[in-house]
């Protein structure tokens, strides 16, 4: 099994949710990728409603640890259960950089997660400084040694590189075959780690062909149906 997965960020209205997920079943029918849409908190329980019997699974991007409170702007683990998320995003670039989001809060959201039963995607990534200055180990080390030991069957790992994330630029085959096998090797388990960062129907094919990559987290190009279907299909070629 692969997976490709649509981090929708902030994008995407209740009325975009049911046109795209009634387009999308209508473009694909993957045997052997797992398809998962990442809407904005607003559509959520749309989401659910549109891809209920389908292959398409859905999930939350973001989540905060506690149960309930004086937490104004978040939303919490019982929540997305109350809607029936089956995956939360955690650790996106974007949280860590924009939000200031630390290690430590990030393992107190993935153990909120488990309490619910919610399979995490865990996000990680190196800067393009951190990159050049022969670090991306240390940073990635730095970002799963808290949660290593707390992940578990049906999560996954979604390696990033932050310098590819919505640039346009991706690295090479050879530099992603690489992180991949290094944050597997450090992992030491089955759970599956996809690539994101700029990842498009123009390198989906080349991407979907190393065989280390167990799938894609797509941004940008998860937004438009016909595209994100050419990934899915690349993947499901490739398989």
């Amino acid at each position: 099994m692969r997976y490709v997965f649509g981090n929708w960020k902030m994008n995407g209205t209740i009325a975009f949710t049911r046109d795209y997920v009634k387009a999308l079943l209508n473009e694909v029918r993957p045997a052997t990728v797992q398809v998962a849409l990442f809407p904005p908190f607003t559509a959520l329980s749309n989401m659910a409603d549109a891809v209920n019997g389908s292959f398409v699974k859905f999930g939350s991007q973001n989540m905060y640890f506690e149960e309930s409170g004086a937490f104004t702007g978040e939303i919490s683990p019982a929540m997305l259960e109350e809607i029936g998320v089956d995956y939360v995003l955690l650790g996106h670039s974007e949280r860590r950089h924009i939000f200031n989001e630390s290690d430590e809060l990030l393992m107190k959201k993935l153990e909120a997660a488990h309490r619910h039963n919610f399979p995490v995607v865990f996000c990680i990534g190196e800067t393009l400084d951190e990159r050049k200055s022969g670090v991306t180990k240390d940073v990635i080390k730095r970002q799963l040694i808290l949660v290593k030991d707390l992940l578990r069957l049906g999560d996954l790992v979604a390696y990033e590189p932050v310098w590819a994330i919505g640039t346009g630029v991706t690295p090479t085959m050879d530099e992603i075959a690489e992180s991949i096998s290094w944050v597997k090797d450090y992992l030491k388990t089955d759970i599956p780690v996809l690539y994101g960062g700029s990842v498009n129907k123009g390198n989906a094919k080349d991407i979907a062909a190393i065989n280390i990559v167990d799938g894609a987290l797509v941004g940008g190009a998860s937004l438009k149906v016909d595209e994100f279907a050419i990934i899915i299909k690349a993947f499901g070629e490739n398989n």
